[in-house]
């Protein structure tokens, strides 16, 4: 079984997903685990985004990208 941190794009949108058991995404809370994150996680913002207004890594940024995150 796969450490799955985040759900299925297509699951939640479909209720389905072409990989099935085989998705390295989870497909539903149940299949969720929390992970555990270096104490400086998300304590300073991203330089990018504050610059550019976007970051390729979006969700998974280390970084700040709202002071309410």
């Amino acid at each position: 079984t796969r450490y799955k941190t985040e759900l299925c794009r297509s699951f939640q949108e479909r209720g389905e997903c072409k990989y099935g058991n085989k998705c390295q995404f989870a497909h539903g809370p149940d299949e969720l685990k929390t992970l555990d994150r270096h104490p400086r996680y998300k304590t300073e913002l991203c330089r990018r985004f504050h610059s550019t207004g976007f970051c390729s890594y979006g969700t998974r940024c280390h970084f700040l990208h709202d002071r309410n995150e």
